[in-house]
């Protein structure tokens, strides 16, 4: 009976763990999948940001990882408050100048939309975002962030070095 209940127990926890192991697996897969797909909007957004600028004779802008870092944290916030602005855009202003040396820098932020396209051709639209597209930068920072209600968060940070 002791070899029987040992017996009972063992594969009953090889179950247990088999079964949390493939469950826990695919729960990552969905995360990489939704971190993957959320990468691909921003290096899509750069391009077009890119193809935008050469169309008009503009350089074409270098990523930068602290803009990018400040961009992610940007969207973290805006999602924490529900909303988009450009609160403590001196902060991450201040943070390009200082460690970036950046001789100027922008911001556009966004929300709502679901593809590269879509929040390109919303930016294209206004004016003042336009003119961070257009403007006098050498750098950009991109993050898209999906928050858990299922809303994209958008941020460019550009900067002239």
């Amino acid at each position: 009976m002791k070899n029987f209940l040992l017996k009972t127990g063992l594969a009953l926890t090889f179950f247990t763990v088999l079964t949390c192991n493939i469950a826990c697996s695919k729960d990552d897969s969905a995360a990489d999948i939704e971190k993957e797909m959320v990468t691909d909007i921003a290096t899509n957004i750069l391009q077009l940001v890119n193809e935008h600028r050469s169309s008009i004779g503009k350089q074409i802008l270098e990523t930068n990882t602290l803009a990018e870092d400040l961009a992610e944290e940007h969207n973290m916030f805006m999602i924490s408050q529900g909303n988009i602005g450009h609160e403590n855009f001196d902060y991450r202003a201040n943070r390009l100048f200082d460690e970036e040396n950046a001789k100027g820098v922008g911001e556009n932020v966004a929300f709502k939309q679901v593809s590269a396209q879509q929040v390109m051709t919303a930016w294209l639209n206004s004016s003042d975002h336009r003119k961070n597209i257009e403007g006098n930068f050498s750098h950009i920072g991109v993050s898209v962030v999906k928050s858990k209600s299922g809303v994209y968060y958008f941020t460019q940070l550009f900067l002239k070095k």
